[in-house]
């Protein structure tokens, strides 16, 4: 679906007003992005708004300024934005930040954006790498046969693919995302959003309330994430074990297994070399004489320099041992069979047992007859194909954890380039555990353009501009939240996922004492500046503890309603999760569908919670303990 007319004139305003130095056809680039959003009910939502902008007495409700949006003056469209940034009402705080999000990032990922905030963009051309594996061609309708069909490529995909593979089984990958290896990785962000992220980067709750940042490529998520690969932490396999009943997290098989695939990336500490944002996280945490230490990382000869940050677009040194460079690649050579760009519909099941999946690739149906189907498509997506698949279970969809991030940011006295260096370095667990296993850690990520547009607070487009023009000296301190309590997925009338999720009061008290902590920490590295992305700016200049305090009241004046703090998840978990019941959860111990025979899942969906850690590497162990025992049914 296309934008009506109408709603195009007035996006053409939104965007100018947004951004005022923007092309001359950002709206129309941002109409292009409209366009691209997952769900039908998201562009026709936005369409009616834009036409509504610019119904004077719709305004004159809403703003008090009795004029439709494109006969406003720039003072007024910016009056009238900045109400519904702040709005009390969330439906106008979700609308403001589609507009919000969608114009600025569409805008500071172009070259003349990017460099008009003094970010270089992309340090070089890609290199010459050939492609080792050869995607099956689809050019017609097509039936395929194999013993085991596993959708999905990332974490989960592509270990029980190649552990199933070398145990003798022949088996096809169904991959939703394209082919990408190191020959590819542009370093645009706009590229890299387009290629190699799920809807482009644009996949959110149903409210917008939090953005959802997940791999679509083949090598899913492992391809695009930080390199950082914490093996499950004793506390949360004990807990797993005892509240959950299954007993195998706590056995020295399980261990096994998470010392296999660890072994197989050559999980180290060795290639941790702290960026300027790890320098002044270390600064900060040691001068309060809290926790840190060096995180694990899936890496190997990792340069740890300028280009490293640019690694959540992929690694061009082949560095980052991805599925796609390891485990997929030696199923491939082992005849594996993948086909890329293949949106999978439906599990075929028939009596109580699976008899395949049907899909699509670009306009072709693809059937795949198999006596096994392993579903490894994410937390979002595996239970959204179950549902389309019919199937019933109480718990599907259901204990979505996601791991809330967001961060608090400086503006420091030093360059620091938060953009370059090694991906992630170090980490602090000083407030892990603030109870019975909840709590947060401290890491840092790279900031590019497209994060400071959407971290950064818009009250007007100087004050959005000043913010971006801070980036070279902007050090962020990422808040990961280890959630207690879940969202839900379901599916829409086409049949697309769609996440609900709210921060429950439980998880917000932790939210609130990680802002304060990461305040403290940047005001013992020497931050000038210190700032949240909500929607209302509030910011302080370090002082005394007595500023941080009236900074904090400030927040919580702010709100922490829905789109009033910018929330991220990079990692999505326990939506099918594994329990020892059909009455709380979706599947067995051995990873069965409750109630159909050859139906597994293999992914951080069968998470029993969250993590707390950056989920990977337990992915990864349990899809290896999943191959082993899919193998002997």
């Amino acid at each position: 679906m296309s934008l009506s007319p109408a709603a195009r004139t007035v996006l053409r305003a939104v965007a100018t007003t947004l951004v005022p130095d923007g092309a001359a056809d950002l709206g129309d680039q941002v109409a292009e992005s409209i366009s691209g959003l997952p769900r039908p009910r998201d562009r026709a939502e936005l369409d009616l708004l834009l036409r509504l902008l610019d119904f004077s007495v719709v305004n004159l409700v809403l703003s008090g300024i009795p004029k439709a949006f494109t006969a406003m003056s720039g003072i007024e469209r910016e009056r009238c934005l900045r109400g519904w940034a702040t709005s009390r009402l969330p439906q106008r705080r979700k609308a403001f930040q589609a507009l919000k999000r969608l114009t600025t990032v569409r805008h500071y990922t172009t070259a003349a954006g990017a460099h008009s905030i003094g970010y270089p963009g992309p340090l070089g051309p890609p290199p010459s790498v050939p492609k080792p594996i050869k995607p099956l061609v689809v050019a017609t309708d097509t039936t395929l046969s194999c013993d085991v069909v596993v959708i999905g490529s990332g974490a989960g995909g592509g270990v029980v693919a190649a552990e199933l593979n070398a145990a003798g089984k022949d088996v096809i990958v169904l991959e939703k995302g394209g082919y990408q290896n190191e020959g590819d990785f542009t370093h645009r962000e706009a590229d890299a959003l387009r290629t190699m992220y799920d809807a482009g980067g644009l996949l959110a709750t149903s409210d917008l309330g939090l953005v959802v940042l997940q791999g679509s490529t083949l090598g899913g998520g492992t391809v695009i994430n930080y390199t950082t690969s914490f093996a499950t932490p004793d506390a949360v396999r004990h807990e797993w074990a005892s509240e959950h009943d299954l007993p195998h997290f706590e056995t020295a098989e399980y261990t096994r297994s998470i010392e296999a695939v660890a072994r197989r990336l050559g999980v180290n500490t060795d290639q941790a070399k702290p960026s300027g944002r790890d320098q002044i996280l270390i600064r900060g945490l040691e001068r309060l004489g809290w926790h840190h230490g060096l995180l694990p990382r899936d890496v190997q000869g990792c340069a740890q320099d300028d280009g490293c940050g640019y690694c959540g677009m992929g690694c061009r040194r082949g560095a980052k041992q991805s599925t796609l460079i390891t485990y997929l690649q030696d199923a491939a050579a082992r005849g594996t069979r993948i086909v890329v760009n293949c949106d999978v519909q439906r599990v075929m099941i028939e009596a109580g047992r699976v008899t395949g999946v049907t899909a699509r690739v670009e306009n072709h149906t693809v059937s795949v007859r198999a006596k096994s189907v392993v579903v490894a498509a994410g937390s979002i997506h595996s239970p959204a194909l179950l549902l389309r698949s019919g199937v019933h279970l109480h718990a599907l969809g259901r204990n979505l954890a996601l791991h809330p991030a967001t961060a608090v940011l400086a503006h420091m006295n030093e360059d620091v380039r938060p953009w370059t260096g090694t991906v992630q370095a170090h980490y602090s667990d000083q407030f892990a555990d603030l109870d019975r296993g909840y709590g947060f850690k401290f890491e840092t990520a790279p900031v590019h353009p497209s994060l400071q547009a959407l971290a950064a607070p818009w009250e007007s487009a100087a004050s959005h501009r000043a913010r971006m023009t801070q980036l070279r000296r902007t050090a962020p301190v990422g808040i990961l939240l280890r959630d207690r309590f879940g969202g839900r997925v379901t599916v829409d009338r086409h049949g697309a996922a769609v996440t609900h999720y709210r921060l429950s009061s439980y998880d917000r008290a932790h939210l609130r004492r990680a802002i304060a902590a990461a305040a403290e920490l940047l005001e013992a590295a020497g931050a000038r500046d210190i700032w949240l992305p909500l929607a209302r700016a509030v910011s302080y200049e370090p002082s005394t503890t007595a500023a941080r305090e009236g900074w904090l009241r400030r927040v919580d004046a702010a709100g922490w309603g829905s789109n009033q703090l910018l929330l991220v998840t990079f990692h999505q978990m326990a939506s099918c999760r594994m329990g020892a019941s059909a009455a709380t959860s979706v599947v067995d111990a051995e990873h069965r569908v409750w109630g159909i025979r050859g139906l597994y899942v293999a992914d951080a969906s069968t998470f029993p919670s969250a993590s707390g850690v950056n989920p990977m590497l337990t992915v990864m162990a349990i899809a290896h303990r999943a191959a082993g025992v899919i193998a002997t049914h």
